[in-house]
């Protein structure tokens, strides 16, 4: 056989070979990678779903305590009010 058909099929065969591995090792690598990114997004989507209930929470004890402060002022309001009326 020729040398130089030989060394072309070895150089030929050589890329065929690096770049299979080279496919599979970044396929691998891509996997691993997708995988890291949806365990980070369901963790993200863990941590706003209990971000948001405790901000819910917060926001209706906020509600509730604003409506007893309005209650209360409108109290003092109406004795204001009864005082400001006696003679």
């Amino acid at each position: 056989m020729n040398p130089n058909v030989l060394t072309a099929a070895i150089s030929a065969g050589a890329a065929v070979i690096t770049a299979i591995v080279a496919i599979l090792t970044n396929a691998r690598g891509f996997t691993l990678l997708s995988k890291r990114i949806d365990d980070t997004n369901a963790n993200l989507g863990t941590r706003m779903t209990n971000l948001e209930n405790r901000t819910d929470a917060r926001l209706a004890t906020i509600e509730a305590d604003l409506k007893e402060f309005f209650k209360v002022q409108a109290e003092h309001d109406k004795r204001i009010q009864r005082l400001e009326d006696k003679p």
